[in-house]
């Protein structure tokens, strides 16, 4: 059996790291990409939810829908903003410079904006479970 030289080898090992690397941000794409949906359809539950609620009793103000459509607005800009990043990286070597920084600076604030949309879709859940208890 044939032993590769160790510098063949070294680079077949880099190469799979690399492999696996891509592999793993694909899989935080998929993953945000299901947080998302589950948080719209949660989203458009709690929207239905409002509704129903200040149909059946009056101490809800219908205006109180504004709060999940607010939030839905959210969610939709966070998905333009991927839908933003994705097309970016679709081109990423016909693209200035600025806008391979600009893709950058949106990789990066993407944990923090999945983040914020689960903690907004929660205070909207709370706040709605809160106004169906006191009710």
């Amino acid at each position: 059996m044939d032993k590769l030289p160790i510098s063949e080898e070294m680079s077949e090992i880099w190469d799979r790291i690399r492999k696996t690397e891509e592999e793993g941000l694909k899989n935080i794409l998929k993953h945000f990409d299901r947080i998302h949906d589950k948080l719209f359809s949660f989203n458009n539950i709690l929207i239905a939810g409002y509704f129903a609620v200040s149909k059946l009793e009056n101490k809800l103000a219908i205006e109180y829908i504004l709060i999940p459509i607010a939030n839905l607005v959210f969610l939709i800009y966070i998905e333009y903003r991927m839908l933003e990043k994705s097309r970016l990286e679709s081109k990423i070597t016909k693209v200035e410079q600025s806008d391979r920084d600009r893709l950058g600076d949106m990789i990066s604030n993407t944990n923090l904006f999945s983040f914020l949309s689960i903690l907004t879709t929660f205070i909207v859940a709370v706040f709605f479970l809160y106004h169906l208890l006191t009710s």
